[in-house]
């Protein structure tokens, strides 16, 4: 009878930690529940429902009449789209570091200033950058009336910005700062022995950027460029405001489709061009995101 009790108090003992077993195995699952139906509704829906909806036409699934619609109505502008966000790029990652390098380097009083400045571009939405740039870049606007007090054009024939020199001055106006932002919190953790070191041995200040602070902050240049892409062939307000000519951003197409059409068919299938262009980065992004916090580089 004794052994008898021992074995039933051993079973339910055996039955009690298997279940306390199997409750700390779903315990992780259940903590990301929240997140992973977040991700599900918000992300994941509809992208899937986008995707669907550039293959339908009426009644007909699976077609491919909205990708040849969006093709020959508008290729220029995808085009446009990838060459202004490839220059935008480029352009806003040399500006952005050459800020962040002068403010690490500086010893000035005039860095803080500098400094201080080039924020407030981060936090101003896209839509007063718009404007801003629509007053300054006007035919007869600031900059066209400095060049003429300069001698350098007539305001009779201005420069004409509205198009993809505007629109370029308006993403480099904007993301600089932004890659300046990010790449600046990696130059300050090098130590200045490095900098000093280089000095030593007759280093000028342009090598020290590219041979020794450069090479040192790949990985924060490339997470800078990715995000900076990404905002580039996604924005709306910037090309609807700058751009008064034929070709524009494919943004502008997806809401003129949507706004004046209701072509959802269309606008879903020029969407799907921009998730293919983001679709590079974002890949690079996650990988490194998920190197970083396994293996700390």
């Amino acid at each position: 009878m004794l052994l008898f009790s021992r074995l039933m108090r051993n079973g339910r003992s055996a039955a009690k930690a298997s279940l306390r077993g199997g409750a700390s195995k779903l315990l992780p699952f259940l903590l990301l529940l929240p997140a992973l139906v977040f991700i599900a509704v918000l992300y994941v829906y509809p992208l899937v429902r986008s995707i669907w909806g550039s293959f339908s036409v009426g009644t007909q699934s699976l077609s491919l009449a909205n990708y040849s619609k969006a093709w020959a109505l508008y290729k220029k502008d995808i085009i446009f789209t990838i060459i202004v966000a490839i220059l935008g790029t480029i352009l806003s990652i040399v500006f952005g570091l050459i800020l962040a390098c002068y403010i690490r380097l500086s010893t000035s009083r005039a860095t803080r200033f500098v400094n201080f400045i080039s924020r407030l571009a981060i936090f101003l939405p896209y839509v007063i950058v718009g404007q801003m740039m629509n007053s300054f870049l006007a035919p007869h606007g600031l900059f066209n009336v400095i060049l003429a007090n300069l001698g350098i054009v007539n305001l009779n024939n201005p420069l004409q910005f509205f198009n993809i020199r505007g629109l370029l001055l308006g993403f480099l106006w904007k993301e600089a700062p932004f890659i300046s932002f990010l790449t600046l919190s990696s130059l300050q953790v090098i130590d200045n022995s490095y900098l000093e070191a280089a000095r030593s041995v007759g280093a000028r200040t342009r090598h020290i950027i590219l041979y020794i602070l450069i090479p040192m902050i790949k990985p924060a240049v490339a997470m800078a460029a990715v995000l900076t892409f990404c905002t580039i062939i996604s924005t709306f307000t910037l090309p609807y405001m700058l751009v008064t000519e034929s070709p524009t951003m494919v943004t502008v197409d997806i809401a003129h489709r949507v706004t004046y059409f209701r072509d959802y068919g269309v606008a879903n299938a020029l969407g799907v061009c921009l998730y293919l262009l983001a679709a590079p980065m974002a890949v690079y992004y996650l990988r490194r995101t998920v190197r970083e916090e396994i293996y700390g580089y």
